[in-house]
């Protein structure tokens, strides 16, 4: 069982938002943004960093943000840029464009994590797996900058490598936490639902 003491946390907010045509993060959502959204469901860790190659995303953030060491690497780079930096063995990671992400998620994978995994991820009633809501051991390092030295960036194929525990939400979670919003009609979509379910 991992403490929300001994785990950072990161949002990851490199990606360029091609679909979307506009930084997903600062897409305003209820009374802030989505960026915002996350860093509020994930104040229960001390220590937050925010994984983005452009430093005006972290205006406002409570946490420290960090570029890429391996440029347009997607978010193997994210992680490893900031495990670079950080002393805990155990990093929590979540995108920014999950309008439906609770902290209860995050609280309930810190009490799961076993202590021999490199990995656990969460996969949803569907049986869908969702590798960028997770938390990463350090252990996984090594094998992470193999992926990225020799340009191999698929995080399921990261994810093959590793001792992978999946976190299974069925029952627990609905399967609408892991909404990505990558597109204006996903996200004029919610906006008509006011952030939540039906």
């Amino acid at each position: 069982m991992l403490s929300p003491d001994s785990c950072a946390a990161v949002v990851l907010a490199g990606g360029q938002s091609r679909r979307m045509g506009r930084c997903k993060a600062l897409l305003p959502l209820e009374d802030g943004t989505m960026l915002a959204h996350i860093a509020r469901e994930l104040a229960v860790f001390p220590e937050r960093w925010l994984s983005a190659n452009d430093p005006a995303l972290g205006n406002g953030f409570p946490g420290k943000t960090i570029p890429d060491i391996y440029p347009s690497s997607g978010p193997l780079a994210g992680l490893h840029a900031v495990f670079q930096q950080i002393q805990k063995d155990w990093l929590f990671c979540v995108t920014c464009d999950m309008p439906r992400f609770t902290q209860e998620v995050a609280s309930a994978m810190l009490a799961a994590f076993p202590p021999e995994a490199d990995a656990m991820i969460c996969v949803d009633g569907s049986g869908q797996v969702h590798p960028l809501c997770g938390i990463y051991a350090r252990t996984a390092l090594p094998i992470l900058e193999q992926h990225l030295q020799s340009g191999d960036l698929r995080v399921m194929a990261l994810l093959s490598e590793l001792c992978a525990i999946p976190f299974e939400t069925a029952g627990r979670f609905p399967d609408t936490l892991f909404l990505n919003i990558n597109t204006p009609q996903a996200y004029n979509a919610l906006l008509e639902k006011g952030g939540r379910d039906d």
